[in-house]
C-alpha cells in the first residue's frame, strides 16, 4: 500500500488488516519495528494470539505474524510502499492444538520449515503420514481468505454483520495492489 511518506504507507498498509481482523475479534493489533525505509516490521496480536468463539461455544486461538517492509518506490506506487515480506497465520483448536498453519517466509526460513514458497501446514493423524511436516504447496493467501476459512468453515462467529462485505471489499483490493500472486 502507498503513501506520501513512510508513516502513512504503513497505515494505509494496516488499515486493511486490523478491518478485516476486526470482523472476527477484537483483540488488539500492533506493529513493531521503527517506521524507517527499507527495515522490517512486524505486526501480529497485542498478546501474540486471538481468542476466536465459535457457533458451538468453543474457542480456537489464532496466530497471526505478518512482517512487511518500507520502500521507496517510483512511478503509480509510490512515493512510499509498504509491502509484505512474510506472514504466518496459525490456527489452534480449545486445546491449543494445532489445526492448519499458513506459512509465506522466503528469507527468513522457520526452525525445520526450509520450504520457500507459500504452503500449509495441515495438522492431524494419518496412518502413514506425519501431515504436519508436509509443505503443501498454496498460492498466496490472503489475511481475508484465512478470515474467511475461519467464519465459514470452522464456524467462528463474526463480530460484525457486515462481513462479508468487508472481506469482498479488502480482497479485491489485494489482488488490485499484490506485487505477485
Amino acid at each position: 500500500m502507498s503513501g506520501r511518506t513512510p508513516h502513512e504507507a504503513v497505515r494505509s498498509f494496516l488499515a486493511p488488516l486490523k478491518a478485516v481482523l476486526g470482523c472476527i475479534t477484537s483483540e488488539g493489533f500492533v506493529a513493531r519495528g521503527p517506521r524507517a525505509a527499507g527495515i522490517q516490521q512486524v505486526a501480529q496480536f497485542q498478546n501474540g494470539f486471538a481468542i476466536l468463539i465459535r457457533g458451538t461455544g468453543q474457542t480456537l486461538s489464532f496466530e497471526l505474524y505478518h512482517r512487511y517492509v518500507v520502500r521507496q518506490v517510483e512511478g503509480g506506487r509510490g512515493p512510499w510502499t509498504a509491502s509484505t515480506a512474510e506472514y504466518i497465520y496459525d490456527v489452534r483448536n480449545h486445546h491449543r492444538n494445532r489445526i492448519a498453519a499458513w506459512h509465506w517466509h522466503p528469507s527468513t526460513r522457520q526452525g525445520d520449515d526450509q520450504a520457500p514458497g507459500p504452503h500449509i501446514h495441515a495438522y492431524g493423524a494419518h496412518e502413514t503420514l506425519t501431515l504436519h511436516k508436509l509443505h503443501l504447496p498454496t498460492g498466496r493467501v490472503s489475511i481475508e481468505a484465512v478470515v474467511r476459512f475461519l467464519i465459514e468453515d470452522l464456524d467462528v462467529v463474526p463480530l460484525r454483520d457486515d462481513w462479508r462485505a468487508i472481506l469482498d471489499r479488502h480482497e479485491e483490493r489485494f489482488r488490485q495492489v499484490r506485487t505477485w500472486a
